[in-house]
């Protein structure tokens, strides 16, 4: 896929104005398709019709949403293979993102060697750096020795004799290993970047693995949750799900599952496959 899923309301100043572009590249689609849209980037309702009316003649599921599948029949592109094609709204130029994925490029042979040692899209570990540190620049100093998480805490002795380790905060380097959950976290190692890195993934895929013992969850409902438990710990999933709750519940600001597959989406389109 080399565009962002676009819907209603897309493209106005006060919803996604940096989708604009996108949307108008839609309505010339659609209109060389026979169409007669306005190509103003902005996608009202006659564009949802539109791409509705599209999707019912091409068997697609009618749901005025243009996802990949959409856009390759649009674009008469090979259909995506849904199991591994990541879903973002992120425009393909969006800034903060080109400049993470600037920094993340420098540690992409250790992404794509953790990607196949843990069974990973190398996107899925694109977007949990975005989200954990901007890919080192939102830590303190930045880069791959900075921390971040300076929430101070209840004391925890004897590794944590304060309210914040030692040197900094609780997350520690580019995939923000939990100072207090990890002894990984508390020795110099977690200031390599492939050491960081790979030990991200190992907590990612033991929180998958955790979750797929304990639950019947397949696929990408299965990634989700495994990233959920990255972020509030497997446990804490398993509540959520037991109780009918989001799987990001108990996430921080109750979207991290979500914004993470959003980031990776994004890291996809950038030939992070």
């Amino acid at each position: 896929m080399d565009h962002p899923t676009l819907r209603l309301n897309d493209g106005f100043e006060h919803t996604s104005p940096e989708l604009r572009p996108e949307v108008e590249e839609l309505q010339t689609a659609l209109n060389q398709k026979g169409f007669a849209l306005t190509v103003d980037g902005q996608f009202g309702s006659a564009t949802e019709s539109a791409v509705q009316k599209f999707q019912e003649d091409q068997g697609l599921d009618a749901d005025g949403i243009v996802g990949p599948l959409t856009w390759a029949a649009l674009l008469g592109a090979p259909a995506p293979d849904v199991a591994t094609t990541l879903i973002t709204t992120f425009p393909k130029n969006t800034p903060f993102l080109l400049a993470e994925l600037a920094e993340a490029t420098k540690f992409k042979d250790i992404v794509d060697e953790a990607a196949e040692q843990f069974g990973f899209q190398p996107a899925i570990i694109g977007g949990i750096g975005s989200r954990e540190s901007r890919w080192g620049l939102g830590l303190t100093p930045p880069g791959v020795a900075g921390t971040g998480d300076f929430a101070k805490r209840s004391p925890k002795p004897p590794t944590r004799p304060g309210p914040l380790p030692p040197e900094g905060g609780f997350g520690r380097g580019l995939l923000q290993i939990d100072f207090d959950a990890f002894e990984f976290a508390r020795t110099d190692q977690w200031k390599d970047p492939k050491a960081n890195i790979l030990f991200g993934c190992q907590v990612l895929a033991d929180s998958r693995n955790f979750i797929q013992k304990k639950t019947n969850l397949a696929g990408s409902a299965l990634l989700q949750a495994a990233i959920a438990g990255y972020n509030c710990g497997p446990g804490n999933v398993l509540t959520a799900l037991r109780k009918n709750l989001d799987v990001d519940f108990f996430t921080a600001n109750r979207n991290y599952s979500k914004d993470v597959l959003n980031r990776a989406g994004w890291f996809q389109l950038q030939g992070w496959d």
